[in-house]
């Protein structure tokens, strides 16, 4: 096995490589389970946390704003999500996640095979430290 170097280029190719050897079997089974496309869940991930524009949430997901409009108004259809109004600026329509759409997120969390054989094989303690690190870098990315 070809270990990973430390230098920035390294760990992020090596990282980059993980994830997309595994990413399709979780995302076929997620979209299996689900019902829905790959795009809807990715939405839906995000507004778990806090409300999103429109805007905010086709910038982070690097689709248009009519694709954003069609994944958006499907949640809204499905009952995931909802389009509410800004109390700062009623101008503003803000994408918020429904008690549907959080059920739907805890379900798909508890999918057996969900979770790849390299994160499985991690302890309690490596879990932390690596969700530890994975925020870090989420922060410096949002930064």
């Amino acid at each position: 096995m070809r270990r990973t170097s430390s230098d920035p280029i390294s760990v992020w190719m090596g990282l980059m490589a993980l994830v997309m050897d595994h990413k399709l079997l979780a995302q076929s089974l997620l979209q299996e389970a689900s019902g829905m496309p790959w795009s809807r869940y990715r939405a839906l991930r995000r507004v778990e946390d806090r409300a999103f524009t429109q805007r905010e949430l086709a910038e982070a997901m690097r689709v248009d704003a009519p694709a954003m409009s069609g994944i958006v108004g499907d949640l809204v259809e499905r009952g995931y999500a909802e389009r509410g109004v800004d109390p700062q600026d009623a101008r503003v329509k803000l994408v918020t996640i429904t008690d549907a759409g959080r059920e739907l997120m805890e379900h798909l969390r508890t999918l057996p095979g969900v979770v790849p054989a390299p994160v499985s094989s991690l302890t309690a303690a490596e879990r932390r430290e690596l969700a530890r690190l994975i925020d870090k870098m989420r922060e410096a990315g949002e930064a």
